[in-house]
C-alpha cells in the first residue's frame, strides 16, 4: 500500500476573477485529504468522495501514460476536507488520486507532472476551471496564480511566511451552498456577457486588492491586510456571488474590526460554504457565529502541498 496526502486550500482574494485573467492569492491549509492505493483483486473505491470522480482521475493517469491497461487496485480516501464547500475537495481529489495512482504503477513521484494530470481532471468537475485550486493543493504553501491564457499560466510559490501576528485566521460554516462551484462560474459568465465593461471594472478592481493583501502578509502590515480583504469581499458582493443570507453576518464581523470574505464559488440561494474570517479575538469571531447559528474553526495557512506518506 502506498499513502499520498493533499492539502484543502483557501482563496485568500481573486476568486472568480481569476478565470478571466486576474490574479488569485491561495493558500494550502491544514485540513488534509488521504489517498490509499493497493494491490486488489478488482478495481474498487471506498470514498466518501464520488467513485466516478475518483475513476475519472484514474483513467487520466492511464491516458496520459497511454497504457492498455491497469492492475486491479482499492483506492481509499479519508478526508478532513468536507466537499461541496469551496476548500478544494475536488482538487485534492484529482490530484491526490492522481499522485497515488501514478506512484503505484509507475513509481513516479512528480507533483508538477501530478498537476497537469489534475486539472485535466478538473474540468469534468468545474468545466472551465482556472487550474489554481489543484495547483495550491499540488504544490502547497501560498500561490499566486494568473491563467493569462489556456496555455499560459503564471504561477509562483511565494516566500512569505504567515507570522504569529498575523496568524488569526477561521473558517465560518455558513451551510454548504446549493448551487455547484461550476454553476457559480456560470453566472458570473452570463453577467460578464451582459455587461462585460461593469465586469472588467470589478475584476481589475479584485486584482487590486489581490495585490495590496500579497503586499501586507510581506510586510506583517495587518491594517493593510484587513482593509484589502474587505475591500475585495465588496467586489466579490457586486459580481453576485454572495448570497442575502451571509451578508448580514459578514458585516457583523467587520463591525468588531474584523473581516469575513467567501471562498472559492460562494453561493447565491442559501450558504456560501465557508467564510474566511479574521480577528485577533478568537471569542468575538466564536460568538458573531453563534448568533447567526454557525460553527467556526481555526485554521493554519500555508501547508504542504502533496506528499508521500507510506511507500
Amino acid at each position: 500500500m502506498i499513502t499520498v496526502s493533499v492539502p484543502g486550500k483557501i482563496h485568500l482574494m481573486g476568486e472568480h476573477a481569476v478565470v478571466y485573467g486576474t490574479p488569485a492569492l491561495l493558500a494550502a491549509i491544514n485540513l488534509r485529504m488521504r489517498v490509499s492505493v493497493e494491490a486488489s483483486g478488482k478495481m474498487e473505491v471506498i470514498s466518501t468522495e464520488p467513485s466516478d470522480y475518483v475513476l475519472h482521475a484514474v483513467q487520466k493517469v492511464k491516458e496520459h501514460f497511454k497504457l492498455s491497461a491497469l492492475p486491479p487496485m482499492k483506492i481509499t480516501i479519508q478526508s478532513d476536507i468536507p466537499a461541496g464547500f469551496h476548500l478544494g475537495s475536488s482538487a485534492a481529489t484529482a490530484v491526490g488520486t492522481v499522485a497515488a495512482v501514478t506512484y503505484f504503477v509507475k513509481k513516479i513521484w512528480n507533483p508538477n507532472l501530478f498537476n497537469t494530470i489534475a486539472y485535466e481532471v478538473e474540468k469534468k468537475q468545474h468545466g472551465n476551471p482556472s487550474g489554481g485550486d489543484n495547483t495550491i493543493v499540488a504544490m502547497g504553501g501560498m500561490l499566486w496564480f494568473r491563467k493569462e491564457l489556456e496555455f499560459l499560466k503564471s504561477m509562483w510559490q511565494l516566500d512569505v511566511k504567515i507570522s504569529s501576528d498575523l496568524n488569526h485566521f477561521f473558517l465560518m460554516s455558513t451551510g454548504r451552498p446549493v448551487e455547484t462551484t461550476g454553476e457559480m462560474v456560470s453566472l458570473v459568465r452570463q453577467k460578464f456577457e451582459k455587461n462585460p465593461e461593469q465586469m472588467k471594472k470589478l475584476f481589475s478592481q479584485n486584482e487590486t486588492q489581490v495585490k495590496r493583501i500579497a503586499v501586507a502578509l510581506k510586510e506583517q502590515d495587518e491594517k493593510e491586510l484587513l482593509d484589502a480583504m474587505i475591500r475585495g469581499e465588496q467586489t466579490l458582493e457586486k459580481m453576485g456571488v454572495v448570497g442575502k443570507k451571509v451578508l448580514p453576518c459578514i458585516r457583523a464581523v467587520e463591525k468588531v474590526g474584523g473581516v469575513a470574505k467567501i471562498l472559492g464559488g460562494g453561493g447565491k440561494k442559501n450558504g456560501v460554504g465557508f467564510l474566511l474570517c479574521y480577528h485577533k479575538d478568537r471569542d468575538k469571531i466564536k460568538n458573531i457565529g453563534k448568533q447567526f447559528g454557525y460553527s467556526t474553526q481555526p485554521i493554519v495557512l500555508g501547508g504542504e502541498g502533496v506528499c508521500l506518506k507510506e511507500k
